[in-house]
């Protein structure tokens, strides 16, 4: 829940930041920025959507994106400091998607609390 919600507001602030480059109105450069930040807006948002679902397929690209948005993130710090929010919320999806208890959610390895995987019963033998 804590990696579908952190992707989804990253995609939310990925789309306002669309919007922005698109009415800067700087040329053709601005309309392409701003169209592959809706683009890849939409996908953390997309990403977002299936982990909540308990998608197997969202948690890859969702832990992928975020590492991105963590490491490009904090390449811009230094010029705008409220980015440091961006890399913050990035940081806590990666660490959300990498629990235990979101691998349990999404039915990835059932592991018990000896840290052993479960003995399946099998009646055929």
């Amino acid at each position: 829940m804590v990696a579908a919600t952190g992707s989804l507001l990253v995609g939310i602030a990925l789309i306002a930041l669309a919007a922005a480059s698109l009415s800067a109105g700087h040329g053709g450069f601005s309309g392409g920025v701003g169209i592959a930040l809706i683009i890849y807006g939409l996908a953390m948002a997309g990403g977002a959507y299936a982990l909540w679902k308990g998608s197997i397929f969202g948690r890859g690209p969702v832990v992928a994106m975020a590492l991105l948005n963590l490491v490009a993130g904090y390449t811009f710090t230094q010029s705008a400091p409220w980015v440091w929010l961006i890399v913050a919320v990035s940081a806590a999806t990666v660490v959300a998607a990498a629990l235990p208890g979101t691998s349990r959610a999404l039915h990835l390895g059932r592991v018990s609390s000896g840290g052993e995987p479960p003995q399946k019963d099998d009646p055929g033998t």
